[in-house]
C-alpha cells in the first residue's frame, strides 16, 4: 500500500557473518571459533587467531554486517563503530589497526597496541553512501616486524557494535509477487520501492509454458527477460610442457614443469641464466582444453613461485608474462628478491578462444637471471546450464503506484489421453523438503500397472511417508549413504597412528623419541557433502611437543619439530595446518577436544601429526583421534506402487517442519491434485477440477463452506478440437487443514409453455408417437423454441 515516508532513524548492528575471502591467519583455535565474535564490544568472550610467520608477514580476520534492514534509498547521516580487540603482548607483532571497510576500500581505523587487556576502539568512519553499506566490514589486522621468527603471536576479536544514523522521505510503494501454478516460484513476494526507483521479480521454474504473467492484471509474459542457470568451476592448471627461445645456461628449468605454486621446489643455484648481455625466455605451456567453449572466463590468476639470483649487475633479469599465441596479454612482473617469493600477474580479460590459443607463461631470463620453482595458472569460468534450466526476471521502472504480480495457468488444462478400454486411477505425489520422479501432482496411470517414485530429500531427517493414510517408511527402499574413510601412515613417515581397539583411538607411536613425528593420513572417501569431526587427545610437553591437524588436502612435513628457546615450530609453513595444539589449553592427558571439517563429496585427505622437537618428554607424550562422518544430505529413496487398482496419494516430508493436509475428492470430474497432499504453512495451494461434462454443474466445499462463487471458469480445446472446460480454487497463506469436496451434476433441463398468458415449467413433456405417448429426453428438439409457445432454461 502506498505510504508516505518521512522518517530518522537509527539501527545498532554486531557481526553478522564471518568474511573468509578477507581473513588470512595461521589457525583459530576450536575452542574460540571465529563465531564468538558474532557479539558487541562489550563482549567478554573472543575469537583466537593465531598470526602468519615471516618478515612483515600480515593477519587479519574480517566480520561483515547485515544491513538490509536499512531502506535502499535511506540517506545515511551518520556513522559510529567500535571494536573491542586485542593483540598479544609479545613483541613479535609490530603493529595492530582496525578498520571498516566498504568492500576493498578502507573508511575509519583505529590502531591497535600490544596489550594484557582488551580495549574497545572507537572508529572514525568518515561519510558513507546507502550502496556503500552493502559491503561493510570491520577487518582486525596484525603485522610483524621485519624478523622471519616463526614464534607465536596471538589476535583476540571480541565484537563490534556499528550504530547507523538515516534519513528517508517521500512516498513508498508496495510489490508483491505470488505464484499458483505448481514448481513456479517469485521472489521477493513482498519488496518495498520509493517513488521513481525499480523493482525486480525473479521467477524460477522449469518451464514457463502454459504460464501467464500479470501485473496489476495486465499480462506482461512477453516483458520478461530469460537468463540461463550457470554452472561452472575452477581449474587450477600447472604447466604441461616448455619450450626455450635464446640461449640458456644450464638445463634446471627442465625440473619446473608440472611445479605448482603450492607445491614450490626448494631448488637454488644459478642455472637460470643467459649470456652476458643477451637475454633468453623459457615459455611454459598450458593445457585449457577441458574448459567448455561456450563458457564465460570469470576471472583468471597466475602466480609464479621462485627468486632472483642475484642483484649485482643492471644486466639481472627475471620476469614473467602471460601469452594467448604471440599475443602478450596482461602483466609484466618480476622478482625482486634473491629470497624465495610468490608473484602474481593479472592477466585481464581473456575469451575461451584465446585461452586456447596457444596458453603460456613466459619467463624471460638475463645474464645471472634467476629461477621459477612453480606456475599455477587459475581459470574461474562459468556455463549454461547442461540442463537448460532457467530463471526470469521482471523489472518495473519509475514506480508509481502499487503493483501485484501473479503468475497462473494460462488457459485450460489439458488431461492425458487415456485408452478407454482400460481403467485409470490417480497417483497424488506432495513433498516437502524433497524432489521427486514423477514430479509432484497428480498423474493418472493405468490399472495393473506398476509405478516406482524416486524421492531425492535435501534434509537427511525423514519425518513423514503415508500411502492413502497408511505409514509406508519401512516400506521405502533406500542405502545410507557410502561416506568412509582409512587412517594409514603418511607416506615417508617413519611413525603412524595405530588403533587402539579398546578405545576406538588412532594412537601416535612415536613416543619417547625426539626429534620425531608420527604423520596419518586419513583419507575420505565420500559419496555425499559430510562433517568430519575429530575427537582428540593432545598431551605432551606444553609448546614443544603436540599435535597438528593439516588443512583439507594439504600435505604435511613428516619429519620433527624446530626447537627454540621459547617452544618449538613445525619445519613447514604453518599455513598447512587447520589447528596447532601447541598452548596449553590443548594439553591434558584426558581432555578430549573436537575439531571439524566440511568436506565435499568425493576422495580427500586430512593429515594428523604428533610432532617432537629434541628435547624431554612429558605427560601421556602422544596425539589420539578418532573421527565421525555426518552426511549433509539425506538418503536417496525409492518406493514401488505394483499392480494398481485403486487412487493413491503419497506423502513424504522430510526435516523438523511444521504442515498441514489438503484432502481433495469429488465426484463426476477429474481432479488435478486427486486426494491428500501436504503443504507448509503460509504456502499456497491450488486445485484444477476438470468435469466430465463441459455442461455439469459444479459445487465445491472448502471445510464443509460452499466456495464455489470463487472458482475460476476456463474453457479450451484438446488436441482432438474438443472443448475442455476447467474449473480452479485456490487457497493462499494456508494455516489449517482443508478438505475440498467437488459434485459436478449434470444441468437441469427446463422446458416453459405459455398456457393463454401464463409461462408454466414442464419437467417432463411426452410426445405421441405411434399411437403410444413417449417420454422426451430432449425437450428442446420438440418445439420451434422460437415461437411463442416454448422456451429454455
Amino acid at each position: 500500500m502506498a505510504t508516505p515516508i518521512n522518517v530518522n532513524d537509527s539501527i545498532e548492528l554486531v557481526p553478522s557473518g564471518y568474511d573468509s575471502s578477507n581473513s588470512s591467519y595461521s589457525s583459530i583455535s576450536s575452542s574460540y571459533p571465529v563465531t564468538n565474535g558474532y557479539t558487541n564490544a562489550s563482549s567478554t568472550s573472543y575469537a583466537y587467531i593465531t598470526c602468519n610467520t615471516g618478515s612483515r608477514a600480515k593477519t587479519y580476520i574480517s566480520y561483515t554486517f547485515n544491513t538490509s534492514a536499512i531502506p535502499s534509498e535511506a540517506t545515511i547521516d551518520s556513522i559510529s563503530c567500535s571494536a573491542k580487540v586485542r593483540v598479544s603482548s609479545t613483541s613479535y607483532i609490530s603493529t595492530g589497526v582496525t578498520q571498516l571497510y566498504s568492500g576493498s576500500t578502507a573508511k575509519g581505523s583505529a590502531t591497535t597496541t600490544r596489550s594484557t587487556s582488551a580495549t574497545a576502539y572507537t572508529l572514525t568512519p568518515g561519510t558513507w553512501t546507502r550502496s556503500e553499506l552493502d559491503n561493510i566490514q570491520v577487518r582486525f589486522t596484525g603485522t610483524r616486524g621485519t624478523s622471519s621468527t616463526t614464534r607465536a603471536a596471538y589476535l583476540f576479536f571480541y565484537g563490534a557494535t556499528l550504530i547507523i544514523n538515516y534519513s528517508i522521505s517521500g512516498m513508498q510503494y508496495t510489490v508483491t509477487a505470488t505464484s499458483s501454478v505448481d514448481g513456479v516460484t517469485a521472489t521477493p513476494a513482498t519488496q518495498n520501492a520509493m517513488e521513481g526507483n525499480t523493482a525486480t521479480v525473479r521467477i524460477d521454474g522449469i518451464s514457463l509454458d502454459d504460464v501467464v504473467v500479470k501485473d496489476n492484471d495486465t499480462d506482461i509474459t512477453e516483458e520478461l527477460v530469460q537468463y540461463a542457470i550457470e554452472t561452472g568451476g575452477t581449474l587450477n592448471e600447472a604447466p604441461s610442457s616448455y619450450t626455450v627461445s635464446g640461449s640458456v645456461s644450464g638445463t634446471r628449468y627442465q625440473s619446473t614443469v608440472g611445479h605448482t605454486v603450492e607445491n614450490p621446489s626448494t631448488q637454488s643455484g644459478n642455472d637460470y641464466c643467459g649470456s652476458s648481455g643477451s637475454t633468453a625466455t623459457i615459455y611454459y605451456k598450458f593445457d585449457f582444453s577441458e574448459i567448455p567453449d561456450n563458457a564465460t572466463i570469470s576471472s583468471m590468476t597466475v602466480r609464479a613461485h621462485g627468486h632472483l639470483e642475484s642483484t649485482s649487475n643492471s644486466s639481472e633479469v627475471a620476469s614473467l608474462n602471460t601469452y594467448s599465441g604471440t599475443t602478450e596479454k596482461g602483466t609484466e612482473v618480476s622478482y625482486t628478491s634473491t629470497s624465495s617469493q610468490t608473484v602474481t600477474i593479472s592477466p585481464g580479460t581473456w575469451t575461451v578462444a584465446e585461452l586456447k590459443d596457444d596458453p603460456r607463461v613466459g619467463f624471460t631470463i638475463g645474464y645471472y637471471g634467476g629461477l621459477t620453482t612453480g606456475i599455477t595458472w587459475t581459470v574461474v569460468y562459468s556455463v549454461p546450464s547442461s540442463g537448460g534450466d532457467y530463471y526470469w526476471t521482471y523489472t518495473i521502472g519509475s514506480i508509481s503506484a502499487d503493483h501485484v504480480i501473479t503468475i497462473e495457468e494460462a488457459g485450460a488444462f489439458i488431461p492425458p489421453d487415456e485408452d478407454p478400454t482400460y481403467n485409470y486411477y490417480p497417483i497424488t505425489i506432495s513433498s516437502i523438503n524433497a524432489t521427486t520422479d514423477p514430479r509432484t501432482g497428480t498423474v493418472r496411470v493405468q490399472e495393473g500397472t506398476n509405478e516406482t517414485i524416486e524421492i531425492v530429500p535435501s534434509d537427511p531427517k525423514l519425518t513423514l511417508a503415508l500411502d492413502n493414510g497408511v505409514d509406508i517408511t519401512s516400506q521405502l527402499q533406500g542405502r545410507a549413504p557410502d561416506n568412509t574413510f582409512t587412517v594409514a601412515k603418511a607416506s615417508g613417515a617413519s611413525y603412524g597412528f595405530d588403533l587402539n581397539s579398546s578405545t576406538g583411538y588412532y594412537v601416535s607411536t612415536n613416543d619417547g623419541v625426539s626429534s620425531s613425528a608420527s604423520v596419518a593420513r586419513v583419507t575420505f572417501n565420500l559419496e555425499t557433502k559430510c562433517l568430519a569431526t575429530f575427537t582428540y587427545i593432545n598431551s605432551g610437553e606444553v609448546d614443544y611437543d603436540y599435535g597438528m591437524f593439516g588443512k583439507l588436502d594439504t600435505t604435511v612435513a613428516t619429519d620433527g619439530l624446530t626447537a627454540s628457546d621459547s617452544g618449538s615450530s613445525p619445519s613447514d609453513s604453518a599455513s598447512n595446518y587447520q589447528l596447532i595444539c601447541s598452548s596449553s589449553a590443548y594439553h591434558s592427558q584426558t581432555a578430549t577436544h573436537t575439531l571439524t571439517y566440511e568436506i565435499e563429496a568425493g576422495t580427500h585427505y586430512v593429515d594428523v601429526k604428533y610432532g617432537k622437537d629434541q628435547a624431554s618428554n612429558s605427560g601421556n607424550d602422544s596425539l589420539q583421534f578418532k573421527v565421525a562422518l555426518e552426511s549433509l544430505t539425506g538418503s536417496d529413496y525409492t518406493y514401488t506402487l505394483n499392480n494398481i487398482n485403486q487412487k493413491h496419494s503419497l506423502i513424504f516430508v522430510f526435516g523438523d517442519v511444521d504442515y498441514y493436509f489438503i484432502t481433495s475428492s469429488g465426484t463426476g470430474a477429474k481432479l488435478y491434485p486427486d486426494g491428500q497432499t501436504v503443504k507448509l504453512a503460509g504456502q499456497s495451494y491450488g486445485i484444477t477440477i476438470v468435469p466430465d461434462s463441459t455442461t455439469a454443474n459444479v459445487t465445491v466445499t472448502d471445510n464443509g463452506t460452499d466456495v464455489t462463487s470463487a472458482l475460476v471458469r476456463t474453457e479450451g480445446q484438446s488436441k482432438t478440437g474438443a472443448t475442455i472446460v476447467n474449473y480452479d480454487y485456490s487457497i493462499s497463506n494456508i494455516q489449517a487443514a482443508h478438505t475440498i469436496n467437488v459434485v459436478c451434476g449434470s444441468v437441469s433441463q427446463v422446458i416453459y409453455l405459455k398456457i393463454g398468458e401464463t409461462w408454466r415449467a414442464c419437467n417432463s413433456v411426452y410426445k405421441k408417437v405411434n399411437g403410444s405417448w413417449v417420454k422426451q429426453s430432449n425437450l428442446a428438439n420438440i418445439f420451434n423454441t422460437n415461437s411463442n409457445y416454448v422456451k429454455g432454461n
